[in-house]
């Protein structure tokens, strides 16, 4: 389904009945990814809607748009009328990798729209001025080679990348269908993504965890060392922050692991609900 927000069209798919009279979880995916990479992960019954959006520049939204839209205040305060235009005031917000950092931004922004967050293999940004930069440069390079090659051969590097290694022992079967999401991208979008919305040019926010005041889980897995730090980095600054790394497991844990983070992310919903109602 579709929806346009500020001349910008935001595609939006339930991934459960939707029923009014229950809580929804809002997920977000990440970079080269659409609304679809949660499809196979919420199965079992439960008494949550599951909500899917395709981000700005991926999948059925639009990337053919100014692209000062793609900065990550923009995109929140799009994501914010998008779920208030579906009569959804709040909500909890599951964010992965690119989707986990757009998460953290919409909770520093509208903390009151929060009630849980869970951040999947996500990170606050970079704290010093020098990573900045030294990230801002490798992103504009990378977007600067999207935009000088076909999405096969870009898509054919990506996923090459160490940081996915893990997704190799997954399934052919999952693997294509993994390949057939990056390769749906526009470059355009993809680019713009790093232009304005990498993490090299995103806001800081370690300094705004404090502003989180929802119960919040970061997952992680173990064979994921770099995200492991942040999360610990995480709770650090903000000791309500808990972590759950999960075993055999590396960046993308919802398709390396679907029914542990399926069971994972209902537990923990259910645990921070039940407490909410018990602080009432």
């Amino acid at each position: 389904m579709n929806i346009t927000i500020n001349k910008v069209n935001y595609y939006y798919e339930w991934l459960s009945v939707y029923k009014p009279d229950r809580p929804t979880l809002v997920c977000l995916h990440g970079f080269t990814g659409t609304s679809q990479t949660f499809a196979p992960v919420f199965h079992k019954k439960n008494e949550m809607n599951i909500l899917a959006i395709d981000l700005i520049g991926h999948g059925r939204t639009d990337c053919y748009v100014h692209p000062y839209r793609y900065q990550m205040e923009c995109l929140c305060q799009d994501i914010a009328i998008v779920t208030e235009r579906l009569g959804i005031i709040q909500f909890s917000l599951l964010g992965y990798s690119m989707g986990a950092r757009v998460a953290l931004g919409f909770a520093c922004l509208f903390p009151q729209k929060v009630q849980q967050l869970i951040l999947e293999s996500g990170s606050p940004g970079l704290k010093s001025e020098d990573e900045r930069m030294i990230r801002k440069r490798s992103d504009e390079h990378l977007a600067s080679f999207i935009m000088s090659h076909s999405i096969e051969t870009f898509v054919e590097k990506w996923e090459n990348l160490a940081l996915f290694a893990s997704q190799k022992r997954l399934s052919s079967k999952i693997q294509e269908t993994l390949r057939k999401e990056r390769l749906s991208q526009q470059a355009f979008g993809l680019a713009c993504s790093l232009w304005f919305m990498g993490t090299g040019v995103q806001p800081d926010f370690w300094d705004e965890l404090y502003k989180i005041v929802a119960p919040t889980l970061l997952i992680v897995g173990d064979l994921d060392v770099k995200f492991q730090i942040i999360a610990q980095n995480m709770q650090e600054r903000q000791p309500k922050v808990s972590i759950e790394i999960v075993e055999d497991a590396g960046h993308c844990i919802h398709l390396e692991k679907p029914e542990i983070f399926e069971e994972v992310v209902y537990t923990f919903l259910s645990s921070a609900t039940n407490q909410s109602l018990g602080h009432r």
